[in-house]
């Protein structure tokens, strides 16, 4: 069997690479490589169980193509918060109504687990070049109901094509006719100066709604919320980040702030499977900005469906009422609202 793999970062990648695993014919379109040089975090502190399942089998993926970091992770809540996902997946975890210097409020407490730095950037590029993905920018084309890809001015045709190109899914499909159900948008990040005691913690703080990780030394990646696809950061974006960090711990200074593209699905989670209308085109987005933490999961199912024969149909976006791109499934700030 022929594959056509569209996207070389983590969905694209890891599905090329476990259809490989299966024995498939691979080939890869990557385009340029664009996740930062820090490391990544994964984290199983999620409100889905579904989303932990995906975020363990990843994490056991990492640990075999990359040393994996642990550190701790900080979840800031309200004190009536509902730990049973955690529970049932067997995550362990502690509850706590201070840790190090945090400030708390009475009814607050911090969910304390164990987060894992990744590699991503490494990890993509090795499998990139192993897998032998192309740098080159490709498109897709369609003759009657099947689809192959155009790079460079000349057609590859296979027995199936995934598309896997992040926010660029639903742009790459409308060409040739075909509406997915995913959304692009910008999702901001700030860095800044922090605490040392801070530097090195995970933090998910969804009572005030920003989330910290640790960025090459000596700085602090931090961010919250997202805006219309390709927009810059809101003015003063890093100074607001900031001063809900200093309200925790005693102080931050912002440096400057970062806009990205991620892509939301109507579930607020990732989906993968048959695009409809086309024998042979499959596709998988909608990971809102955690590929990271379940991209190799996702993957491993897509490349089992595709080898399978059985994949499902992606929903047709004509029984999809609007979404907000921005909802996303592993964040506990909805979890909580709801």
């Amino acid at each position: 069997m022929r594959v056509v793999v569209v996207g070389g970062g983590i969905a694209g990648v890891f599905t090329a690479y476990f259809l490989r695993k299966l024995g498939a014919e691979v080939v890869g379109f990557g385009g340029r490589m664009e996740y930062p040089l820090t490391s990544l975090v994964l984290t199983l502190s999620m409100p889905d169980g579904e989303d932990i399942e995906m975020a363990r089998e990843s994490l056991a993926v990492y640990r075999e193509l990359a040393p994996v970091r642990p550190i701790t992770s900080v979840d800031i809540m309200p004190a009536t918060a509902d730990l049973g996902s955690l529970r049932r997946a067997g995550v362990k975890y502690d509850v706590v109504d201070r840790y190090g210097g945090l400030l708390l409020a009475r009814d607050e407490i911090a969910v304390i687990t164990t987060d894992y730095l990744i590699p991503v950037r490494r990890v993509v590029a090795k499998l990139r070049r192993e897998l032998g993905f192309s740098a080159e920018k490709a498109r897709l084309a369609r003759e009657g109901r099947t689809a192959y890809v155009v790079a460079d001015g000349r057609s590859v045709k296979a027995d199936a094509v995934v598309l896997a190109a992040g926010a660029s899914n639903r742009e790459l499909a409308s060409r040739i006719g075909v509406e997915l159900p995913f959304r692009p948008y910008s999702c901001y990040a700030a860095i800044l100066l922090v605490p040392s005691w801070l530097r090195g913690l995970s933090i998910g703080d969804y009572v005030m709604s920003w989330y910290g990780r640790p960025g090459p030394w000596p700085f602090y990646i931090a961010g919250d919320g997202c805006g219309e696809a390709h927009t810059p950061p809101p003015r003063g974006y890093a100074a607001r980040i900031a001063r809900m960090i200093s309200r925790r711990a005693g102080w931050a200074v912002p440096l400057y702030a970062k806009a990205g593209l991620c892509e939301g699905s109507p579930t607020g989670g990732p989906l993968a499977g048959k695009v409809g209308g086309l024998e042979n085109l499959y596709a998988v987005g909608g990971l809102d900005g955690y590929g990271s933490m379940v991209g190799p999961a996702v993957a491993r199912r897509l490349a089992e469906a595709v080898v399978g024969g059985r994949a499902e149909s992606l929903p047709d976006l004509s029984e999809i009422p609007e979404f907000g791109p921005c909802v996303e499934r592993h964040d506990w700030s909805f979890s909580l609202r709801r």
